[in-house]
């Protein structure tokens, strides 16, 4: 690493996330404010080396830095949120809720298990963030109207939604960076299949364990709804949540589009992101006059915590702080594949609970292509370490903070501690499981 340079960047890193970590400041707001700070140190070093003349100045320009920043997973998120946004428009949320909830005739016990089932489902296709902007919401108007706790759902939710992603690229944006990184590097070997072969019976196993854990950690608060409740809610005919027709069906065209391109467009090298600008602005097109309003339900902190993120892991790239990463771990591992399992599973995942699961993907994707070599099931490995990992603490993951946030917004808070108190030990479970899976399947391929 480059000194002093070096050890100033590492600090703002540090200092911006502990500033966000201690929820006092606008998280987006303080990602940009430390990229910026950032920015400017390398810009001031680079300047000062310039002057001197020296033929190779350290530091970066600004546009250096915009350069690292992963335009391609940004473009994706934002895409993602606007056909998100569309659907839900156009009342095809309600309807989905209301279709999965009659069957289950108001047990809240079958009610909880259909919608952790359908969110299993959609987690590999959409990424964490649009899950729980498209589960969210409509699970709080079911469980507001049958008048049952709607907090054991959402935190399920976003639980499930993090490990069931980990089959998927473009399940969640670790997958996305990690994969972007593979790609970059010329890795033979690891793909959307490899990733899909390898991860779908762990995301099986994971959520087969954590079903029965689920009702036996929340117990009564799976209470169910009185029988005259039920038979209000009910009474309503699914087709009546249906707002807008014509953006309903162009929804499910998209959706489709979507799920087909991402299934089989990966083996021809088509990337997730053209994809989804194509589709989504499509979209957008043909929604006209309410193109303002849908783009102004896009979440753009998320959008610009993102970046804000990307350009800090890109300074500590610049000065050389992650090369500096991967020589220390290629000097552990030293081609163990025993420790090698071990190290990419628990290491990332306990630094994904304290820091968040995106910049940890950032510092340690370099890491993994490089372990490739070994085996390809290591990026893998990365994969389910910073998703499951995620959840460990609330601060781990976007879906996280977003199911608290939705809460917030209905004066009926999830605490960090009260999900803390069901994911924390959950994911130590799960990491348990996968080390032994992910072991079995670097030693056999």
């Amino acid at each position: 690493m480059q000194e002093p340079v070096g050890a100033i960047i590492l600090l703002i890193f540090m200092g911006t996330y502990i500033m966000i970590s201690s929820e006092k400041v606008n998280r987006a707001a303080m990602s940009m404010v430390g990229m910026g700070i950032a920015g400017l140190v390398l810009w001031i070093v680079f300047s000062i080396d310039a002057a001197a003349g020296a033929t190779t100045p350290m530091g970066a320009t600004f546009a250096t830095l915009v350069e690292h920043v992963e335009w391609g997973t940004i473009l994706f998120i934002t895409s993602m949120m606007a056909i998100v946004s569309v659907a839900g428009h156009s009342g095809m949320f309600q309807y989905i809720a209301l279709t999965l909830a009659r069957p289950t005739g108001g047990d809240t016990r079958r009610l909880f298990t259909v919608f952790i089932i359908f969110v299993f489902g959609i987690s590999l296709v959409f990424d964490t963030t649009s899950t729980v902007l498209i589960m969210g919401p409509l699970t709080i108007e079911v469980c507001r109207a049958l008048e049952i706790d709607f907090k054991p759902f959402l935190i399920s939710e976003a639980i499930v939604a993090n490990f069931a992603s980990i089959p998927s690229i473009v399940g969640a944006v670790p997958n996305l960076v990690i994969a972007n990184k593979i790609l970059e590097e010329g890795v033979v070997g690891f793909d959307a299949g490899l990733l899909f072969v390898v991860m779908m019976p762990l995301a099986i196993i994971l959520f087969i364990v954590s079903l029965p854990l689920f009702y036996r950690l929340f117990g009564d608060q799976l209470a169910d709804s009185d029988e005259d409740i039920v038979d209000e809610v009910f009474v309503v005919s699914p087709t009546h949540m249906i707002r807008s027709k014509n953006d309903f069906f162009l929804s499910l065209v998209a959706i489709g589009i979507l799920a087909l391109a991402f299934t089989w467009g990966q083996g021809s090298g088509l990337e997730p992101p053209l994809v989804a600008i194509i589709v989504a602005f499509l979209v957008l097109i043909m929604t006209r006059e309410r193109v303002e309003d849908i783009l102004a339900k896009i979440s753009w902190n998320t959008v610009f915590f993102l970046i804000g993120i990307f350009g800090l892991v890109g300074a500590l790239g610049i000065v050389g702080f992650i090369d500096d990463i991967g020589t220390a771990v290629d000097s552990i591992v030293a081609g163990n594949t025993g420790i090698g399992v071990g190290f990419l599973v628990w290491i990332p995942a306990m630094l994904s609970a304290v820091i968040d699961n995106i910049p940890v993907s950032v510092v340690l994707a370099p890491i993994a292509a490089s372990l490739a070599v070994v085996t390809p099931v290591f990026p893998a490995i990365l994969v389910f370490a910073v998703n499951v990992g995620g959840y460990i603490l609330p601060i781990g993951a976007p879906a996280n903070l977003l199911v608290i946030a939705l809460s917030e917004g209905e004066k009926d808070r999830i605490s960090f501690k009260a999900f803390a108190k069901i994911a924390t030990p959950l994911s130590l479970i799960h990491l348990l499981i996968g080390t032994a899976w992910l072991f079995l399947m670097a030693v056999i391929i």
